[in-house]
């Protein structure tokens, strides 16, 4: 073969690389749709909010929430999947979209372990489980006892089925041996307040929600369901540290992209949405909502995802679960 005719065939090579290293520099290069599948004003979109200012100081476009509530996070969850893998498409979901809906029996048209590549955290939280202040019960261990004691199981409240709470309850009985029984509400609020007064004896929520409960007096927080004690409430200890071993069931908020979109916007991405949740006025909100979050590099942030969606999913095998049709 001559030379020259090599020539050409550098040449083209010579402009595909120079092409691909230029689309690698300057994206984004058009708007950037954040979809979730919270109502407008639900806690995930206010976090997408509170993000969204920051994202677009760093990234340089505008970023436009998208909120797509309903068939628990199904249709939000199968827009996003959908979307083209080209970095221009971030998707906030939780423990749900990203892996438990596929196995609660809700109809779902994307996969929700390989349709996403996970590249920032939003916030995560450990639920607590608090008992009404009438039983004069302060540990697990002294819950345990009275459950056991019981003929009849022992009622625990949370907001509607297969949600966290339902998921903490199930779990905490088939861990400790104790009999439960769920009784689901269309939130947390009229759950925390029945528990309050004693027409059920626990509940499980999050610290923002049951702050003023347990500042009343009225709800006793028991333990912790996560790694470590919650900082706005020291005193109460995890679930580890009472004797229920292996049974840390932290939710978490995510931002993910379509599978395929490239590494280096995925990269650009995680930088981003490191500088924004580091904000002042996000991190603020975390704090006092009593969520914890984590600085993590892109492959940090996936091997995380992935320990903890293992563990959910454990959790739905365990307790047997399904979401009502």
């Amino acid at each position: 073969m001559h030379t020259s005719n090599l020539i050409p065939i550098a040449w083209i090579l010579s402009l595909c690389l120079c092409s691909l290293t230029a689309n690698a520099q300057t994206w984004p290069t058009k708007p950037i749709k954040l979809i979730t599948s919270a109502a407008p004003g639900g806690i995930v979109d206010i976090y997408a909010r509170r993000h969204q200012p920051h994202l677009q100081a760093e990234l340089g476009q505008p970023i436009m929430v998208e909120n797509k509530p309903g068939a628990s996070g199904a249709i939000a969850g199968d827009a996003a999947a959908k979307s083209d893998a080209d970095g221009h498409t971030l998707f906030m979901g939780s423990q749900n979209e990203l892996g438990l809906i596929g196995q609660l029996g809700v109809p779902v048209r994307y996969d929700p372990i390989k349709d996403f590549s996970v590249v920032g955290l939003t916030i995560a939280g450990y639920p607590i489980l608090m008992v009404n202040s009438q039983l004069g019960i302060k540990t697990v261990p002294e819950l345990v006892a009275y459950m056991k004691a019981k003929n009849n199981p022992t009622d625990c409240g949370g907001s509607g089925t297969a949600t966290v709470g339902h998921f903490v309850c199930a779990a905490f009985a088939v861990r400790t041996g104790t009999k439960m029984q769920y009784v689901p509400y269309k939130s947390n609020v009229p759950a925390m307040t029945d528990a309050a007064s004693g027409q059920v004896q626990l509940v499980s929520a999050f610290y923002s929600e049951v702050a003023p409960f347990i500042n009343s007096g009225k709800l006793i927080p028991l333990g912790v369901f996560g790694a470590t004690r919650l900082p706005l409430l020291p005193n109460v200890p995890t679930m580890d540290e009472q004797g229920v071993k292996d049974l840390e069931l932290q939710s978490y908020t995510v931002y993910a992209v379509p599978t395929g979109t490239p590494v280096a916007a995925q990269r650009k991405l995680n930088a981003a949405i490191l500088k924004a949740a580091n904000h002042p006025d996000v991190m603020d909100k975390v704090k006092s909502a009593g969520g914890v979050y984590f600085d993590m590099n892109l492959e940090e942030t996936q091997a995380w995802q992935k320990k903890i969606q293992s563990r959910w999913n454990n959790i739905v095998q365990e307790t047997g679960i399904k979401l009502d049709k």
